[in-house]
């Protein structure tokens, strides 16, 4: 993929999330609506994918921004659940779509095959989340979902690596050979991503000390890691893939000592845009090589395609229903690291985590990395027939599983989760007690009347704070009613000074430097106070 390629897909992709508002299709559909339709555009007919380069330039970012926000204490509370999806469905995935596919396709070499099966076994949790934007996932649903999106990405990716290998060399690896390098692999890539991220971590905290708190330098610097984590992976021999994942985890668990507010604000920011921008690039760039994919796939049959693309789906629907339902109910019988109710698993729930099997950015960015050629210099197999299967279980994995979810968790009303809701509530009192511990002892000691009127609107403003989050919910939507109209107050004053900020500059009272930094203090009053008021 040349720059000169990259950059008309941004500008797509742009375009994409600007209109997608007002499109009844979710998101990741309607990129690859566009990119296919921008396909038939001069200059966009050909675009092509270097497969090292994308594997390199996309996946560790997109690894590590979902990585460095999963709350690990959720993980841990599903972590049961999670590997066996993540483990178990995949190793299941891979063999049963290996055989089932060489057996429905001989022309495609069991090797093959089994490439393919690691190819759809990640689901993408991104993608599932953008479906169900208007109707969220319960709580515990969601946990699992994207923790499982995540590590089956690591699973997924490393048995991918094996497959491909094995099918490039075109030889036949031993059982005990595959589980020697999984093992390798795997334990070499999570060891080497700690190391990174400490390594990183350290660096930024002595920065800090030398005075250099830069947040683009920071920021930057975590932008480095994924890719510093996968590429010394890579060169030690080990998986780049785990060393992102578990450099991810390490970052989000850990805070780096004396980083500013404005910091970890922008690396907020930056993130969001990274995963944002590198996720809608990866449909726009399905949409761009739908006609390509297709035209490699030309010389078969079109209903011998569409017959294998929608069996391949029903066969990874079929066997992860299965799973999770039987899985799911020898964990309580068998009373194996059960953690729900007495009453057993909520069959619409457990409905949820199965149906809940949209495939995306990595399914597509581990197709198109599939090589060239093989180790003998030859064209590797069957390569145009897998990359359209692929592109075909995203394609239907986002229609047939994404666009009817909402409807699905609608018609289940499977029980949403408090605890979170609970816990923030909880904590946001508490802070607010903390802040009037600290507040109440230096107001009685002021004897300035304006400093003394100042510091009890203070206490006021934190004792309303508890009274919203701890009062019966008749008086805290009085509270949050007050609280509204005093943000709507707030929002037009600022937004009055904004007005006579620009006429101040059209009038030519200030410079261009003046108005700008004016109005980025507005842009910061601003912000704070749009807060949502029921959170205070």
């Amino acid at each position: 993929m040349q720059v000169t390629e990259l950059a008309p897909a941004l500008v797509l992709t742009t375009a994409g999330g600007v209109l997608a508002r007002w499109v009844p299709l979710p998101l990741p559909i309607f990129l690859v609506v566009v990119g296919g339709a921008a396909s038939f555009l001069p200059g966009f007919d050909s675009v092509s994918v270097d497969p090292e380069v994308f594997l390199l330039l996309f996946i560790p970012p997109l690894l590590f921004a979902d990585a460095r926000v999963l709350p690990r204490r959720d993980l841990l509370k599903v972590l049961r659940p999670v590997l066996l999806l993540a483990l178990g469905l995949v190793v299941l995935t891979v063999v049963a779509v290996g055989y089932f596919i060489h057996w429905l396709v001989p022309a495609i070499p069991l090797a093959v095959a089994f490439t393919l099966g690691a190819i759809v076994s990640p689901t993408d949790a991104v993608a599932t989340v953008a479906t169900t934007a208007s109707v969220p996932l319960p709580a515990r649903v969601t946990h699992i979902v994207n923790a499982e999106s995540l590590l089956n990405d690591a699973t997924g990716l490393v048995a991918f690596k094996l497959t491909v290998a094995a099918a490039a060399a075109a030889s036949h690896a031993t059982m005990n050979e595959v589980t020697g390098q999984f093992v390798i692999l795997s334990g070499g890539g999570l060891c080497v991503g700690v190391v990174v991220e400490w390594v990183s971590r350290k660096i930024r905290e002595r920065l800090i000390a030398l005075r250099s708190d830069d947040p683009v330098v920071h920021t930057l610097l975590t932008v480095i890691t994924p890719y510093a984590a996968y590429l010394t992976a890579e060169w030690l021999g080990v998986s780049g893939i785990l060393a992102v994942v578990s450099s991810g985890l390490w970052a989000g668990g850990q805070e780096v000592k004396g980083l500013s507010p404005e910091g970890r604000r922008h690396a907020r920011e930056v993130w969001r845009m990274i995963s944002w921008v590198f996720n809608g690039l990866v449909f726009i760039l399905l949409g761009l090589q739908l006609r390509q994919m297709v035209a490699g796939v030309s010389d078969l049959p079109a209903a011998d395609l569409a017959l294998w693309a929608i069996a391949l789906w029903a066969l990874l629907m079929a066997m992860r229903l299965g799973w999770v339902f039987s899985s799911a109910y020898l964990r309580f019988w068998l009373g194996w690291g059960w953690a729900g109710g007495r009453e057993g698993p909520d069959a619409r729930r457990i409905f949820l985590v199965g149906w809940a099997a949209v495939r995306g950015s990595i399914t597509l960015a581990t197709a198109l990395s599939l090589p060239l050629l093989n180790a003998a210099g030859e064209h590797f197999p069957a390569r145009e027939l897998v990359v359209f299967l692929a592109a075909a279980t995203i394609v239907l994995t986002l229609a047939l599983n994404g666009v009817p979810l909402p409807w699905i968790i609608r018609r289940l009303g499977a029980p949403g989760d408090n605890e979170t809701e609970h816990e923030e509530e909880a904590a946001r009192a508490a802070l607010a007690r903390a802040a009037i511990a600290v507040v109440r002892p230096v107001a009685a000691r002021l004897t300035d009347p304006e400093d003394r009127a100042f510091s009890q609107a203070l206490l006021a403003r934190y004792e309303g704070k508890v009274d919203l989050h701890e009062l019966a919910p008749e008086a805290a939507a009085l509270r949050t009613a007050h609280v509204a109209t005093a943000r709507q107050l707030r929002l037009e004053a600022i937004a009055a000074e904004r007005r006579r900020l620009h006429e101040l500059l059209a009038e030519d009272a200030i410079n261009d430097e003046t108005a700008s930094l004016i109005e980025q203090e507005l842009d910061e009053r601003e912000i704070v106070s749009s807060a949502d008021p029921d959170r205070g």
